[in-house]
């Protein structure tokens, strides 16, 4: 059946796409009001009378408000206050700057040149680092491509400061892909303050509430990041203000300090070398008296060691001619006792090593085996058929051993 809109049908459909942001095209639930029409040549069709705008907005509106309670419901990060929404990712704490940014958006996108654009040649000369995220931004069919950039970006480990999700202007079903369940979820959650500009003027997505910060336009999402890092360098520049004011204070007063200080130390030292002087010059006096009575003293000291000193000389030779006469004759009995202690003692050495010798041991009945030309002490290395050398007093026996037998040494305990 052919549908057909002409006059006030068409006036409609403008009307219809205005109030609703909605163009008029296939796949649309709509309530419309029409005429039916009867051609002998070209059968049945309709006209387009009417359109009930606000049923297309309730069914969004609807769909939207069933989407939000499921999500608050079912997800313990998301909280509703008042008419907004506290979430996982609006608590996030933005950096003090925002350097590194992470953008999801078309690549064919108008808006995200904007916001490139607008970053790049701001008035303050910051410098950002862009990143930019590839996928298609409208379409709730679409919701698993956006998703899977959010995934994307969270496996890359790279510390974005912040991810902006951009997108221009469009129909207000362009759009429905901001109110998917999975994306507001993903969106809540994610670790990264997330910043919108969507660029839809009418209403606020689902997306734009569970994001951290959303602004109406990716220009805009741009000028909310500058004026976030404008605001900090104004803090800083602020300090440093309130530094150089502090300093300049500090250095007045201490400098004010200081200067009393010197005039007291000037005083002070005038004082000091007033003092001193007078009583430098008592004590100048003191010396000049005192020097005369010591010079005095010290002349009456040397008279009298003159006067010694003339007759100790005999008495200080004929001390000491008796002090060596006295060493002399200790020296000769000193010596003389330690050459008679000496003698005894190598007379004793003398004994001893002759009893030791082996002579005088084989004398006594003793003898020396030798085993291979070398003289043993214990029978540890010999076995019997081995030959040996027993060395007597007057003799070298050579024998074969017989027979081994061990004891425990009494017959020869003495």
């Amino acid at each position: 059946m052919m549908g057909k809109s002409w006059g006030g049908g068409a006036v409609r459909i403008e009307e219809f796409e205005k109030n609703t942001g909605q163009t008029f095209t296939n796949n649309l639930h709509v309530l419309v009001q029409v005429s039916v029409d009867y051609h002998p040549l070209y059968g049945l069709s309709v006209s387009v009378l009417d359109i009930d705008s606000n049923f297309m907005l309730g069914i969004l509106e609807q769909q939207r408000n069933a989407t939000l309670e499921r999500l608050v419901k079912e997800n313990d990060y998301i909280q509703k206050v008042g008419d907004g929404y506290s979430t996982f990712n609006s608590r996030l704490k933005l950096p003090a700057v925002i350097q590194r940014v992470a953008v999801i958006s078309s690549s064919s996108s108008a808006g995200n040149e904007d916001f490139r654009h607008t970053m790049q040649h701001n008035d303050f000369g910051y410098v950002f680092q862009i990143d930019d995220y590839y996928t298609v931004v409208q379409g709730d069919n679409n919701a698993k491509l956006f998703l899977n950039k959010l995934i994307e970006i969270y496996n890359t480990g790279i510390p974005y400061d912040a991810v902006v999700i951009n997108r221009g202007g469009g129909s207000q079903s362009d759009f429905l892909i901001f109110d998917n369940y999975n994306i507001g979820r993903a969106v809540a959650k994610f670790p990264i303050p997330v910043i919108t500009g969507i660029g839809h003027q009418k209403n606020v997505s689902i997306t734009d509430l569970m994001a951290h910060t959303h602004t109406k336009t990716p220009t805009k999402a741009a000028e909310f990041i500058i004026a976030h890092n404008r605001s900090f360098e104004q803090h800083i520049l602020s300090l440093q203000q309130n530094i150089v004011i502090k300093s300049q204070q500090l250095f007045h007063g201490h400098y004010k300090e200081l200067s009393e200080i010197q005039n007291a130390v000037s005083r002070n030292v005038r004082e000091l070398v007033q003092l001193h002087g007078e009583e430098l010059t008592r004590t100048n006096q003191r010396i000049i008296s005192s020097s005369k009575a010591v010079l005095y003293g010290h002349q009456k000291r040397l008279i009298l060691t003159a006067h010694q000193v003339v007759q100790s000389p005999k008495l200080l030779f004929q001390q000491r001619k008796n002090d060596l006469v006295h060493i002399k004759n200790t020296i000769k009995n000193s010596a003389s006792e330690y050459l008679r202690r000496e003698k005894l003692t190598l007379e004793h050495h003398q004994k001893s090593i002759t009893m030791m010798s082996p002579q005088n041991i084989l004398r006594k009945g003793y003898a020396i085996v030798k085993v291979n030309q070398k003289i043993i002490s214990n029978a540890k290395n010999i076995e019997a058929g081995q030959e040996i050398e027993v060395i007597l007093k007057d003799a070298k026996l050579k024998s074969t051993v017989k027979e081994k037998i061990q004891y425990d040494g009494r017959e020869t305990d003495l």
